[in-house]
């Protein structure tokens, strides 16, 4: 096992709190920022963590939060960390089905809460269910179990001015072992109920480690941006990684306002999901829309060359003129201060990446699952290779095992999921390797590729077998298409359900955003003819039983509201197949293509 420098994660919260150049960190509520400072920070978590004693809270119990990303998120993690409980992270739109299993599987009797107004009125009738509900939010309503957080803090800063107190709150931290569960987080696959992953210190802990000598940030020089649900082990890591590197973090509170943000905090760190990059890269390519006379031509040039060069090569004259005509126009919209985006969950579509490396910004795509804390592989500055997910972290052992499959080990790998004692005896090799149901290779440099995932192997009527993956992939890259889900289990040819990108298609027909009408979009023939001509050359390069003999356009909203994408923005493939069981019985009925 790998040395720690901390023996927990509240450790290295209240030292980070110590040190000198620690910043402490921001929060956006209705456009305005609040300054939490690194004393408020330390002293808050400490009387949250007093208070939650006095109302019961047991070592070994579970504490659930249900609120959006802030400072007051990580606090009430820490202090129930520190006293030897651990957080169930759920999140504000989870199902109330999704929401009673995980609240009676990890058994939470407190709730933590933004606004109780805000919940689904499904999940309001599972309040009954809490012992104690504590709100966020000084504005929302108050359950009859309910009290608000500044209330919690008093009765906090009471119980910190007695001295035993004191030495409990110090006893509980120095008592806390690197082997103790931290948290349980369920995993909300596409398919099948969540299942709890049982994480612990020293499986945060190591990742982190790892990942600050990977990218080395300066508190005095960098800030980070957080905009995912901290709820996801993803940036919840990410927020321990910036804990750990000492450097102030910025909480947005809406994603939909990323670019303002970006302009108003000016990060040079973040990590993202490739929806929120696809979202920069339609932005930032409308702009030749906007533009009029040679202006418009330079522009198009330009995105053009960015999207079809290879950044890995040395820059062309016409690349550093566009650098300093255009691309430097495009990162000063977004702050034009990254030195670091890491971008995980799922691939990012290739032309994508293209463009954004050859207009300057630092993406670097990487791998991970919850069950590994959760990063597995990196690309970085110094270790790069498109196309790739990165070379394994330096604790980490990975290998390729029986049917390609993606095998890991090492210290940030849990240890199970909670009450399934027959489902972890098959998760792990013989040897102790994670079973990651992802395939995949490793090249002569070390660096690992995803090729699909077992699990999602589709096997036709006739009995061959589709991995829907890199075909869902291919079909993405076209600009009229915002996500593609292969059909082909049980079926005599493979087809596929295609969500047309409203802004593509917009451009494309040269609408005005106020005449688009995505109804007519959908019947439009360019933009049928031109999805056509996409399937037909990505078709050439599969195998007969691969090809996508039949397609549908679908004009809703992917939306994780709606149920159809998960909180990383992927596909409910098993959802996605029910909602629209129509539409694919209606590509088979018809006579065969």
């Amino acid at each position: 096992m790998e040395s720690l420098k901390f023996n927990s994660l509240p450790e290295l919260f209240l030292a980070t709190c110590n040190r000198t150049e620690f910043g402490g960190w921001y929060q956006r509520k209705n456009g305005i920022w609040t300054h939490f400072s690194k004393e408020a920070l330390a002293k808050d978590t400490r009387a949250v963590a007093l208070a939650l004693h006095k109302h019961g809270v047991q070592a070994g119990e579970s504490i659930g939060i249900i609120a959006w990303s802030s400072p007051y998120w990580i606090m009430a993690d820490i202090a129930t960390q520190i006293n030897h409980a651990r957080v169930v992270p759920l999140f504000p739109n989870i199902s109330s089905e999704n929401f009673a299993f995980q609240c009676e599987d990890a058994v939470v009797r407190i709730l933590i809460v933004d606004k109780i107004d805000d919940l689904e009125a499904q999940l309001k009738d599972n309040l009954s269910r809490f012992t104690t509900i504590i709100c966020i939010d000084a504005t929302s309503s108050l359950p009859e179990k309910g009290i608000y957080w500044d209330d919690l803090l008093v009765e906090g800063y009471a119980l910190l001015q007695q001295e035993e107190n004191a030495k409990w709150l110090q006893s509980q931290i120095e008592s806390i072992q690197p082997d103790d569960l931290f948290s349980i987080i369920y995993t909300s696959g596409s398919t099948g109920r969540p299942k709890g992953a049982e994480l612990s210190h020293r499986n945060m802990l190591s990742q982190v480690q790892s990942l600050v000598e990977l990218y080395k940030l300066d508190p005095e020089k960098d800030s980070c941006l957080t905009l995912l649900p901290v709820a996801h082990v993803f940036e919840r890591m990410a927020v321990y990684f910036y804990i750990m590197s000492g450097v102030p973090i910025y909480f947005a509170d809406s994603p939909k306002s990323v670019a303002q943000i970006m302009t108003e905090v000016k990060p040079s760190v973040m990590v993202v999901v490739p929806r929120i990059l696809e979202r920069l890269y339609e932005s930032m390519t409308a702009a030749a829309d906007r533009a009029r006379g040679p202006r418009r031509l330079v522009i198009k040039s330009a995105i053009k060359l960015a999207k079809l060069n290879d950044p890995t090569k040395k820059r062309s004259h016409a690349m550093v003129l566009y650098d300093k005509l255009v691309y430097s126009k495009m990162r000063n919209a977004i702050g034009g201060n990254f030195k670091l985006i890491v971008s995980g969950s799922c691939a990012l579509n290739k032309t994508i990446l293209r463009f954004l490396l050859n207009i300057g910004l630092p993406v670097y795509e990487g791998y991970g699952l919850t069950e590994c804390s959760p990063v597995v592989s990196a690309n970085c500055a110094q270790s790069v290779s498109l196309g790739s997910v990165g070379k394994p972290l330096k604790h980490l052992q990975v290998k390729i095992g029986e049917n390609n499959e993606v095998l890991v080990k090492g210290d940030s790998v849990f240890r199970g999921y909670h009450n399934l004692p027959d489902l972890n005896a098959e998760i792990f090799t013989s040897d102790g390797f994670f079973k990651t149901g992802d395939q995949g290779s490793i090249d002569e440099n070390g660096f690992l590729s995803l090729t699909g995932r077992i699990k999602e192997l589709l096997k036709t009527s006739t009995g061959k077998y589709v991995c829907p993956n890199p075909i869902e992939l291919e079909i993405s890259r076209h600009p009229l298409v915002e996500q593609a889900l292969v059909i082909a289990n049980n079926r005599k040819f493979a087809s596929a359900l295609i969500w047309l990108n409203p802004e593509g298609a917009r451009r494309l027909l040269r609408i005005s955003k106020t005449e688009f009408r995505m109804d007519l979009a959908l019947k439009s023939l360019r933009v049928r003819e031109s999805i056509f001509r996409h399937i037909t050359r990505i078709n050439r390069k599969l195998n007969h039983w691969e090809k996508i003999c039949r397609w549908v356009l679908i004009g809703d909203e992917l939306t994780i509201e709606s149920g159809l994408l998960t909180p990383t923005l992927k596909i409910r493939r098993k959802i996605a197949e029910e909602r629209y069981s129509d539409k694919i019985e209606g590509m088979y009925t018809a006579n065969r293509p």
